[in-house]
């Protein structure tokens, strides 16, 4: 049932005039996992690395539009960190990935990746590290390693689910559609091609 509405609420959009302007107000620290704070189109992760659901929602969806979108600069993605307290290790996949987003984008973008795709590994034994290490270059991962114990990565551990609950966000993958002057929002899982069908509608 929460998917049909997802959906639906897609094709809302989809029968929207085509038109100009993202209306998300970007935060000063906020980086975009693909793309820049100024593409015509943003979206809004709320994830938690250890959820089944947020990964089938990075590896499915949001990687094809990395791809195919972000890397034109049609599209931006902003993931915002949403560890569940249901989930031993989501908040330490989480720390790992703001300092590798202190490092640089490229960095950050191959621990998201490794992170979901490894997800089923790392949260059967909980060496979130080791993930880590093996998909960056032993300089990069000593970075990371050492920001991982910042003080400020904690801060915005407690600024980011305190962001999500100021929208309202309940469960993950929860996720924002920014575009045409509109936002929508979705609670779940989207396919790709649902998404494709706007966004070539406004981006073509």
């Amino acid at each position: 049932m929460r998917q049909c509405r997802s959906i639906l609420a897609l094709l809302v959009l989809l029968a929207a005039p085509a038109g100009a302007g993202c209306q998300s107000v970007p935060a000063e620290t906020e980086q975009c996992l693909g793309g820049q704070l100024d593409a015509p189109i943003r979206i809004d992760v709320f994830s938690d690395f250890q959820c089944p659901s947020c990964r089938s929602l990075y590896l499915e969806t949001i990687r094809p539009i990395l791809k195919d979108y972000c890397a034109q600069n049609k599209v931006c993605v902003v993931y915002h960190e949403f560890p569940l307290p249901m989930h031993a290790y989501a908040r330490d996949a989480a720390r790992f990935s703001v300092a590798a987003q202190r490092v640089g984008r490229r960095q950050w973008q191959r621990v998201v990746d490794a992170l979901y795709d490894k997800q089923p590994q790392w949260s059967a034994d909980g060496k979130v590290g080791a993930i880590v290490a093996a998909a960056l270059e032993p300089g990069d991962f000593e970075k990371v390693r050492k920001l991982r114990e910042d003080p400020r990565i904690a801060r915005t551990l407690e600024r980011e689910p305190a962001l999500g609950r100021s929208r309202e966000v309940q469960s993950t993958p929860t996720f924002s559609v920014y575009a045409i002057g509109r936002e929508q929002k979705v609670v779940g899982g989207l396919a790709y091609p649902v998404l494709k069908q706007y966004f070539d509608r406004i981006v073509k």
